[in-house]
């Protein structure tokens, strides 16, 4: 007498596979897009960051019009995670576009602006906090 799994088992088998699969696939890109989201906010703290150092270096401080009074400042991985482009950063008035950090600055303030995989609602805003010297 041979033994073996029965078509029905194996059916079942394979049913209860595929239920598994449809609770997991759907949870697992949920955390990526998490993911990526909390790099987008990682890449914001680093441009406030960068931008804090940079202005505390002059005589006072004072805040840059655009990216490019930092943009060499700021660390080789700094990518866009929905792309993985660098830079991940750009001036405002561009095009929102997903993962990238959007500057907006003038001599006494800035806008750090991120976005996730919709663009159109922000991540977060940073704006700098009061300095007394």
């Amino acid at each position: 007498m041979k033994r073996g799994f029965t078509l029905i088992e194996l059916m079942i088998v394979v049913v209860i596979i595929g239920i598994l699969a449809a609770i997991a696939i759907p949870n697992y890109y949920k955390l990526v897009d998490k993911a990526k989201a909390a790099s987008v906010i990682n890449n914001m703290h680093t441009t406030q960051m960068t931008v804090e150092l940079k202005a505390s270096e002059q005589t006072y401080i004072e805040y840059f019009p655009n990216i490019d009074g930092f943009l060499n400042s700021l660390p080789q991985n700094f990518k866009n995670p929905y792309s993985n482009l660098s830079p991940a950063i750009q001036n405002e008035e561009d095009q929102n576009i997903q993962g990238v950090v959007e500057y907006e600055g003038t001599n006494d303030f800035y806008k750090i602006t991120g976005y996730g995989k919709n663009t159109d609602s922000t991540l977060m805003e940073l704006t700098p906090a009061s300095h007394l010297f």
